[in-house]
């Protein structure tokens, strides 16, 4: 394409770019979901440490995985943990030790939930820039 059609092209892409962070937040909250359940599949906290054992020695939480969530909300992304291993996540009452499922405000972000961060923003820009 040349002339005034590959100038428009360019406009329209270069307008797309400024809804790259919304965009890139929802090609990345399945990815980061999915990157927090594989955690807590794996029966670790968020950055890869193992979650203390049950009292007899069993796996805990085996189905912690299914209680994570992860939304887009405008630019912004939300992992969340649902049903009783809320408890199990903050550590509270009965819910001891504490299996810390999710990430906290304030921590680093996981390696994993970073990769996917990227992944879904190279993905979004694909979409608004496809020959760039």
């Amino acid at each position: 394409m040349g002339g005034d059609g590959a100038l428009d092209e360019m406009i329209a892409q270069i307008r797309a770019l400024g809804g790259l962070n919304a965009a890139a937040a929802i090609e990345a909250a399945p990815l980061v979901q999915e990157a927090a359940r594989v955690t807590a599949r794996a029966g670790q906290t968020p950055d890869g440490k193992d979650w203390p054992a049950k009292k007899d020695g069993g796996r805990a939480l085996a189905n912690a995985a299914n209680a994570v969530t992860a939304t887009a909300s405008g630019k912004t992304i939300t992992i969340a943990v649902q049903g009783s291993e809320v408890f199990h996540n903050w550590g509270v009452g009965k819910h001891t030790p504490r299996r810390k499922i999710i990430p906290e405000t304030g921590d680093p972000i996981p390696p994993a939930v970073g990769a996917a961060l990227l992944a879904g923003a190279e993905r979004a820009f694909r979409k608004a820039v496809p020959n760039g």
